[in-house]
């Protein structure tokens, strides 16, 4: 039997391994690593949750509220058209 792994190093240097066990097929290594897919952006979540509820950024980062840009921004257009069809001439 084989495995997938992901390892996750914390800013405090401290890691953790995530290994999702798979059998030796292409079908089951694709399963494997959509399940690896999915635990890891879930503790990944849990990590941002925790720190937006401390308040820590890291280096470079920014708060995302909105309550110290109170310039405005220009707008974007979200009114794309498609590109203009050429006629055959």
């Amino acid at each position: 039997m084989a495995a997938v792994t992901a390892e996750l190093v914390f800013r405090d240097g401290q890691k953790e391994n995530i290994s999702v066990k798979v059998e030796n097929n292409l079908k089951s290594l694709i399963g494997g690593i959509h399940e690896l897919n999915t635990n890891v952006s879930r503790l990944l979540t849990e990590l941002v949750e925790q720190e937006k509820s401390h308040g820590v950024c890291a280096e470079g980062e920014e708060d995302d509220s909105d309550e110290e840009d109170e310039e405005s921004e220009e707008p974007q257009n979200s009114d794309e058209q498609p590109p203009v069809k050429r006629s055959r001439s």
